[in-house]
């Protein structure tokens, strides 16, 4: 039977650029538990001496969070696991709810990576990566 030109019980799959935007849910675990992998809002700007990342992580704390540089990339990344159990007068009820999130930047070339800090308030990280010193230095050379 088709209902709006599509099969009742079949999957319905969404175009890629939605998926982007809202993450997607990946296969089961093996411990049978669903995943959402999900893309976090982020605001980046170049000011004069840093860059600014505000990366939008509700519901998550900072001891969800890992942030790591790997050569010029900069990597954060966060998992949170729920569990919800109610029980009442006749019935039992268990929730198990697993989210995740990995963004990669790769820098630019002026970023200095061990001047990089982070700092997390209300759902919201903030990373200041601070720009090196004499890199947009103009100079001019004499040709030989």
């Amino acid at each position: 039977m088709k209902v709006f030109g599509k099969e009742v019980g079949k999957a319905i799959k969404f175009p890629p650029i939605i998926e982007k935007f809202t993450g997607k849910v990946l296969p089961k675990l093996k411990d049978g538990i669903n995943e959402l992998v999900s893309i976090p809002s982020t605001n980046i700007s170049d000011e004069e001496t840093a860059f600014e990342l505000s990366i939008a992580l509700p519901g998550l704390d900072k001891k969800d969070l890992t942030i790591e540089v790997q050569g010029n990339v900069l990597i954060i990344s966060g998992e949170k696991t729920q569990n919800k159990e109610i029980n009442d007068k006749y019935w039992v009820r268990r929730e198990f709810v697993r989210s995740s999130f990995y963004r990669a930047f790769d820098l630019p070339l002026d970023a200095d990576v061990d001047r990089i800090n982070a700092k997390m308030k209300n759902g919201l990280l903030q990373v200041k990566i601070a720009k090196k010193e004499n890199v947009n230095k103009k100079r001019s050379l004499k040709v030989a």
